[in-house]
């Protein structure tokens, strides 16, 4: 009987219908204000009760000491914010009193009236979750419809006199039993609620009328006494409505029970209609009832009732918490405050919306809910004369719909109302607007609807750009919704979201034609951006990169529509865009496709672009050819197609440089073409020579295009070609070495390469094209480690240098401007003593000659600053060169050492001469890291092959690779600085490792030891200087292969 009596003591525990925003932090049926009844809400530690077994012995009627701890420590529990604690809890006090025979009636009566009904005035924790968890059990055992102990056993406990029990324990005056003031009135209250809701969710007040109608007299009175009550009282009445009623004649009797208090002309009182006749459709009301009823119509949400919905619902977001309505509430409320809790009617309406929508098609119930929308939120909350408050809640009440727009898609086309739009864009415009806040948390809380629900993307955009928005949203709100929401955009809708983007007649979007191009380039170039999906096909033309990318192309290249002006910015966009589809290789397809669809007319005097071009589309569109890519290798002659891509992009852009590239692409179709492997050999050295004018340019795109291209190409480089890419590594960093890069002609280069020293010195901050990735020389050469400040001494000494530099010629001009003024510096004063002796006034002639003179110095001060100026552009451009130059080699070692290619130890001598001599410390770092990343690669190549495949290195050959060692133990001693150290040990360990890896060839392993025992007797005559790292390195490493022999020869 005991199990029985409990069987719904866990499950009462997290019972509830109550929409999501009406709940606290523990689960309740109350709004969260109800919930606590405080601000004090500080958590309860588990007591040492909660970890042992809890005692669940009938609890006696004389209490002894024990017992009283006993019930101290399990009420104690029951208020812990742990709910499995309180369940834990609520079952051993249910047991304690309803288990077995059950107790006597004094005891249950004591703990009703003493703890129970007394605890649920407490504000402690979460006191009147666990109270009012065990009370709804008792409650149901003692008048449920099953099992009704009152009558059977307890015979003195009526329902009536449990009631006034409740009434008494948390009345404003007798609850708390001493002085509290207003806030001992807030708990009692909260407490009577709670208690309230106790017995609706005992499901024992609806079998005999007069028991709700008790209850419902409460709850009116309640409500009305305290209208910071009255949604909590409104929300249970709800519930007990649509959830517990079985009889229509009681659910008549209650609404004309409110109709007569006025409950029907609040908030409350349309959610408890809209409850009542979603359950009971037929419910008729007498005719006095209905005189109180505001709608007309039937239904509070039909079409007739509309006209007095919007003066019910504006305040259903004001708060009531200040509100002090006496006697039936006469007194008028207080206005202009509001809370941050939208009303529960809101939950309602929406669920009335969506079944309403389920029961046709939901064409009647998208009508239904935008003359709804349209009267009662956008007129009623978002006219001119709607208050502050009034707008606050509409917002709300815009999240929440949205949040609801997956049960329910009809109403997305409604939500976007005239008035609605005109406050969000302007509240979200400036920030010291009132609402400006709540406008962005309005707009904020459409990205994650169109993140779950991918379909709504074309309905809010067509709603957020056209009707009652502006084309230019984002523009007009400074945010990015626009820009967000577009990411969400799929194969599945890309069509529609482009049509919206479009407009046949631009004038339709209320800008003037640039800004209206401006921002659709905007709109296409984050579509493009957009990732591809992973099961479409790469060139889908249904992709959302490659229809946005075909469109963006379109406009900048083709349409003859776009002013000429206009174009420039598209086409400056639409490179932009491709330089993120390059670093995508699923997107290849996408790129290749828009640029084959550029329709641009030629001019036709043009004989050789007449001839080119042609031919140019002709070879991309062979390339791109699937039918022989079987025959061929797929991704060198991708990587041509890029370049022929590139190329015809380049001619449309009108790049100068164009036709000499297309020449050299055409000789490497030509052997990409041939069947013998002789055809092929030249084709590394065309492509290092374009690539090398690419990356050359300040342009994002021509630098992830030679990146993809040289990826592909790295396993036909022939060691010209590498030669080719390593050379400019050896230039100058200075104007010099620029003239040699690029055969420039500047007539002032001839000056400066008299004055190479000098460049290290300039302070001026010039920056680069955006394009192009910054260096900053001034910060390379630092570093925070003390040890290392060693390492660059030449950059340092270049530096102090310059400081001495720039100092004498601050002298000079000091010294210049004396001369000129006859006076001195503060600092001079001693040396200048009797300088004011033959001090007079000048005359006009005078003051003009010193005019002239002044004019004279700082213009020479002026052609000095340019050139220093020019020298460090010359540098900035060298030292960025060498840096894209580094990129490509990186691939082609990260590439190629893990297919254990000879040719990359081609490349250890020039980045090890690059680290030895560059001044500008990332540079270096990008060596070395470049030789580290070598010898990783070909540790783990050799670890994946046998012995046999380790000591392969017929076509280099071992009389090459040890003098390749010779040479690096020869650059060792050049440089003692630590990094140059690690790089070089580095490289001669991984050279070393190659010719020891044969245990069967010694005469190869005692030319490598004899190598290194000569290089350690020149370092201990002292005929080299070389860091002591570079002999512990090779310990090291001897160290660790003896450890590995050893091991294996131990193994059986």
């Amino acid at each position: 009987m005991g199990s029985k009596r409990k069987r719904n003591a866990a499950a009462a525990a997290t019972a509830s219908n109550e929409p999501s925003n009406k709940r606290s932090k523990t689960t309740t049926d109350l709004p969260p204000a109800a919930a606590n009844g405080t601000a004090n809400g500080t958590a309860t530690k588990p007591t040492k009760t909660a970890k042992n077994a809890l005692d669940k012995s009938p609890f006696t009627e004389h209490l002894t000491v024990e017992e009283r701890k006993r019930e101290l420590g399990l009420y104690e529990l029951l208020g812990s914010e742990d709910p499995a604690d309180r369940i834990n809890a609520a079952d051993a006090i249910i047991s304690g009193l309803l288990g077995g025979e059950g107790v006597p009636e004094p005891v249950l009566l004591r703990h009703l009236e003493h703890r129970l009904f007394r605890g649920l005035a407490s504000g402690r924790n979460a006191s009147r979750l666990g109270f009012s968890l065990v009370l709804t059990e008792i409650l149901g055992q003692l008048f449920g419809e099953k099992e009704l102990l009152a009558a059977e056993k307890y015979t003195g406990l009526t329902f009536d006199k449990v009631l006034g029990i409740l009434i008494a324990k948390t009345s404003a005056a007798g609850g708390g039993g001493g002085l509290g003031g207003g806030q001992q009135e807030r708990d009692n209250y909260f407490g009577q609620l709670f208690g309230i809701e106790c017995f609706v969710r005992g499901d024992i007040l609806f079998t005999d009328k007069s028991r709700w109608m008790s209850v419902l007299e409460i709850l009116v009175k309640l409500g009305q006494k305290k209208s910071w009550l009255k949604a909590q009282c409104g929300w249970i009445i709800a519930q007990a409505v649509a959830s517990y009623m079985k009889k229509q004649k009681l659910v008549e009797m209650t609404l004309e029970k409110l109709a007569e208090e006025g409950f029907a002309k609040t908030p409350e009182g349309v959610g408890i209609w809209i409850s009542a006749l979603d359950r009971w459709p037929e419910v008729k009301l007498s005719s006095a009832a209905a005189k109180q009823v505001p709608w007309k119509g039937s239904h509070p949400l039909a079409v007739a009732s509309l006209a007095a919905l919007p003066a019910v619902l504006k305040d259903s977001g004001r708060d009531t918490s200040n509100d002090n309505q006496q006697d039936g509430g006469k007194k008028k409320p207080k206005q202009g405050n509001w809370t941050a809790q939208l009303h529960f009617v809101w939950d309602l309406i929406l669920a009335h919306f969506s079944k309403l929508g389920k029961l046709d098609d939901g064409a009647d119930a998208a009508e239904q809910f935008k003359q709804f929308w349209n009267r009662v939120v956008d007129e009623g909350f978002f006219s001119k004369s709607s208050s502050d408050s009034q707008k606050f809640s509409g917002f709300m009440i815009f999240q929440k719909m949205l949040e609801g727009a997956a049960a329910c898609p009809f109403i997305l086309d409604s939500l976007f109302s005239k008035n609605l739009m005109a406050c969000l864009m302007n509240q979200a415009s400036k920030e010291d607007r009132y609402l400006h806040r709540a406008a962005l948390k309005a707009l904020k809380a459409i990205e994650p609807v169109a993140e779950a629900n991918p379909s709504f993307v074309p309905i809010i955009l067509k709603q957020l750009l056209t009707h009652n928005g502006v084309y230019n949203f984002d523009q007009r709100t400074n945010t990015k919704t626009v820009d967000k929401i577009l990411q969400y955009t799929t194969p599945a809708t890309i069509k529609p979201v482009v049509k919206i983007l479009r407009l046949k007649d631009p004038s339709k979007s209320g800008l003037d034609e640039s800004k209206y191009y401006q921002a659709l380039g905007s709109y296409l170039f984050r579509l493009a951006s957009a990732p591809s999906e992973s099961d479409e096909d790469s060139v889908s033309s249904k992709s959302v990169p490659g229809s946005a990318i075909k469109l963006l192309t379109d406009l900048a290249y083709s349409n003859k529509s776009v002013p000429a002006d206009i174009k420039e910015a598209l086409r400056t966009r639409t490179t932009a865009a491709f330089a993120r589809l390059v670093r995508r290789p699923e997107d290849f397809g996408h790129l290749c496709n828009a640029i084959l669809s550029i329709e641009a007319d030629v001019d036709p005097e043009d004989e050789i672009a007449g001839l080119v071009l042609p031919q140019a589309y002709e070879r991309l569109k062979d390339l791109l050819d699937p039918s022989k890519e079987p025959d061929a290798p797929r991704a060198p002659r991708q990587a041509l197609a890029l370049l022929y891509a590139v190329g015809i992009l380049q001619f449309y852009n009108e790049d100068p440089d164009v036709m000499d590239q297309f020449e050299e692409l055409d000789e490497c179709y030509a052997k990409l073409a041939g069947e013998s492997m002789q055809d092929e050999e030249g084709i590394s050295e065309y492509l290092v020579e374009i690539l090398l004018a690419m990356v050359a340019r300040p342009s994002s795109l021509m630098r992830q295009v030679s990146q993809q291209v040289f990826a592909a190409f790295t396993g036909l480089m022939s060691a010209d070609a590498l030669k080719l890419l390593t050379d400019p590594l050896a230039a100058d960093e200075s104007a010099k070495g620029q003239q040699a890069l690029f055969s420039t002609e500047d007539e002032d280069m001839h000056d400066a390469e008299d004055d190479d020293g000098e460049e290290d010195g300039s302070d001026d901050e010039e920056g680069l094209d955006s394009d192009v990735e910054i260096v900053d020389l001034e910060d390379a050469g630092s570093d925070d480690d003390d040890e290392d400040a060693s390492d660059d001494g030449n950059s340092d000494e270049g530096d102090d240098d310059a400081a001495e530099k720039d100092q004498e010629d601050l002298e000079a001009l000091d010294n210049a401007l004396a001369e000129v003024l006859g006076s001195h510096r503060l600092d001079k004063d001693a040396e200048a003593a009797d300088s004011d002796e033959h001090g007079s006034d000048m005359t006009d002639s005078e003051m003009m000659a010193v005019d002239e003179k002044l004019a004279e110095i700082f213009k020479q001060r002026a052609k000095t600053t340019s050139k220093k100026k020019e020298k460090k552009d010359a540098k900035d451009t060298v030292v960025n060169f060498k840096h894209r130059v580094l990129d490509l080699l990186a691939i082609f070692v990260k590439n190629e050492a893990a297919a254990m290619n000879p040719l990359t130890f081609d490349a250890l001598l020039p980045l090890l001469h690059l680290i030895r001599t560059t001044t500008t410390k990332p540079l270096a770092n990008k060596a070395c890291e470049t030789i580290l990343n070598f010898s990783a690669a070909l540790k783990k190549a050799r670890n994946r092959h046998n012995a046999a495949a380790e000591a392969e290195a017929p076509e280099m050959g071992t009389d090459a690779l040890l003098e390749l060692l010779g040479e690096i133990h020869g650059e060792a001693s050049k440089d003692l600085s630590h990094a140059f150290t690690k790089a070089v040990s580095t490289a001669s360990l991984a050279i070393a490792s190659i010719l020891c890896a044969d245990d069967e060839d010694v005469d190869k392993t005692d030319k490598v030891f004899e190598l290194y025992t000569e290089t350690q007797k020149k370092w201990f005559k002292g005929e080299v200087k070389i860091q002591t790292a570079f002999f512990s390195d090779w310990l090291n490493w001897c160290q660790s292969h003896a450890s590995t022999a050893a091991a294996a020869a131990a193994a059986p």
